[in-house]
C-alpha cells in the first residue's frame, strides 16, 4: 500500500467490494487451511474436486502443461508491467513488479522443465511390426 494513505481514501462500498472479491476467490483461505493441515472447504473444496476430475479425465501431464502455461502467462504479464514501470520512471512500481516477475519466471521455468521431463520422447526407434503391417496392407491392396 502506498504511503499516500489510499486505503484511508477508499469508500466503505469499495472496501466491502474488495472484501467480497477476496472472499470469492478463496485462495488465501485455502492456502491457510493447507498450511495448517486442514481439509479444504467451500469453493476451495469445489476447486480441489475439479482438479481431481481433470486429473482423471485429462491426466497428470495435462495438468502439468496447464500450470506451466498459466505461470508463464502471469510472468509475461508482470514483465509487461516491469517494462512499463521502467519506461515511466516508476521506481516503486518497478521494484514491486520485478520481485513478482522474478518469482514467477523461476517457478514457470521449473514447471516447463517438468513438462520437458514428462514429454514422451521419440528416440528414433522404428516400430518394425507397424512398418511390416503397413507394407503388407499396401501389397494386399495391389492384388
Amino acid at each position: 500500500m502506498p504511503a499516500s494513505g489510499k486505503k484511508d481514501e477508499m469508500s466503505q462500498a469499495e472496501l466491502e467490494q474488495r472484501s467480497k472479491a477476496t472472499t470469492r476467490h478463496g485462495g488465501a483461505g485455502a492456502v491457510k487451511r493447507v498450511r495448517d493441515g486442514r481439509e479444504l472447504t467451500g469453493i476451495a473444496r469445489d476447486a480441489e474436486l475439479a482438479v481431481y476430475d481433470e486429473l482423471e479425465t485429462e491426466g497428470r501431464y495435462a495438468l502439468v502443461i496447464r500450470n506451466a502455461a498459466r505461470l508463464q502467462a502471469c510472468a509475461d504479464l508482470y514483465w509487461n508491467a516491469v517494462s512499463k514501470a521502467a519506461s515511466d520512471g516508476d521506481l516503486d512500481g518497478l521494484d514491486r513488479y520485478i520481485k513478482r516477475y522474478g518469482w514467477l519466471a523461476g517457478v514457470s521455468l521449473r514447471a516447463w522443465a517438468q513438462v520437458a521431463q514428462e514429454t514422451p520422447r521419440d528416440d528414433g526407434v522404428l516400430d518394425y511390426e507397424a512398418i511390416l503391417a503397413a507394407q503388407e496392407a499396401q501389397e494386399g491392396d495391389g492384388d
